[in-house]
Order: C-alpha cells, then structure tokens, then sequence
C-alpha cells in the first residue's frame, strides 16, 4: 500500500498528539510545583533562547520553508512555556533581524545564573535524512543535552541522532551551559511537512521545555 508523505507527515504530528496530556503537562504540573516551592533555591533562572540565523540568512530552505521562521516561532512557543513556569527568558533576537554570532554569545555572557539554548533545524543533501539531535561543547553541558534531547525523542517520536559535540560558535563562545537544538530536516519532505504544522512546533517548544526543567532539577541536587 503506497502511503503519501502528506500522511506520514500528518502521522507524526499524531504521535505527538496522542497521550500528551500524559506525557507532556502531567510532569511539567509536577515540575511548576517544585519550581514555586523552591525560587530561592534556583542554581539558574534565567534561559537565554537563540532563535537561529534571521533576516538575510535563511538558514535551511525548501519548498518555501524557511528555517529562520520557523526558529523563531519554537522558540517564541519554548519562551512563553518558560515564563509561564516562574524562568526569566532572553531572546538573542525576537523579530526576523539578523544577529551575528558573537553577539549572540556575548548577550547570553550578559547574566548570570542562566543556560543558553539555540534553536535550528537542519538540512541535507540527502533528503531522505531525518531526525533530531543536539550539540554541545563543554563538559557542563552534556548533561543538559541529554536531557533535552531525551525529552524531544520521548515526545515527538523522531529518528533519535543522538547528542555530539560541536564548536559552533554560540556554543563555544557562551560561558553558561549551553546546547544547540537541530528540531528535524527541511530536507526531508516528511519533516518539513511536519514544521508547518503549529501543533509540531509546539511539541519540540515543549519538549525542549521538559528537559530545561529537568535540568533544572538535577542542577538543585
């Protein structure tokens, strides 16, 4: 049976959808409850979110998807769901504006007691890749890209490419633990159909969401 990639693509936003009560706001209730009981206690409160590329740098492109629009609408989603948790946000840009690098990095160096989390999504000459991973560079920041990673394959039901290390720029120039998101190809027919649809937007918003409060958490221990 031939099944169209409009249908797959429409079967992974499904995933996503089914048990996400369950999944997804069960645990982030229970996580908002220890974040209220506890404020004074925060190793960081503060994330500084990095909607990558912008204005005149697209990013990754495809069938009139760009990846700067969609970067900054996960990452609008990632700070309204951060804020509504207690977590104070900063957006390295908030509009399509172009940033260069180091000023990314210098603006997340700005505050203290803060992580630092890049928002993109990746591209191949191969279109048949697909997938989700995540990069970091320093040691301090493996952990917190373990768990964001965890939470995005447990909820979004991606091909898993693991966490790797990379000297990017924004992650190599920031002092504060920091990783940079790959949310899916806009090479891949399937997933680019997927980032059109606000529902999967949201899902990888939350989900980074979860691992920042997992991280959280574990940074309180």
């Amino acid at each position: 049976m031939h099944i169209s990639q409009e249908d797959l693509a429409r079967s992974l936003v499904s995933h996503w959808l089914v048990g996400h009560a369950r999944r997804l706001f069960g645990p982030a209730i229970l996580a908002l409850t220890l974040l209220a009981g506890g404020s004074s206690a925060f190793a960081f409160n503060t994330i500084v979110i990095d909607p990558g590329h912008g204005k005149h740098d697209l990013g990754a492109s495809d069938s009139l998807v760009y990846e700067k629009h969609i970067n900054l609408d996960v990452s609008r989603r990632l700070e309204r769901a951060l804020r509504s948790m207690g977590f104070r946000t900063v957006m390295t840009r908030s509009d399509d504006s172009f940033v260069p690098l180091d000023t990314r990095a210098a603006i997340a160096n700005r505050y203290r007691n803060a992580v630092f989390v890049s928002i993109h999504f990746n591209s191949s000459y191969k279109n048949k890749v697909s997938g989700i991973e995540t990069y970091y560079r320093s040691s301090q920041s493996k952990l917190f890209a373990d768990l964001v990673q965890r939470e995005l394959i447990r909820n979004i039901g991606a091909v898993d490419r693991g966490v790797k290390t990379a000297n990017f720029v924004v992650i190599k120039k920031t002092n504060h633990p920091s990783i940079l998101v790959e949310g899916g190809f806009v090479s891949n027919e399937k997933e680019r159909s997927a980032m059109t649809d606000p529902r999967y937007r949201q899902a990888v918003a939350d989900s980074i969401a979860r691992g920042i409060i997992a991280f959280h958490q574990m940074a309180r221990r």
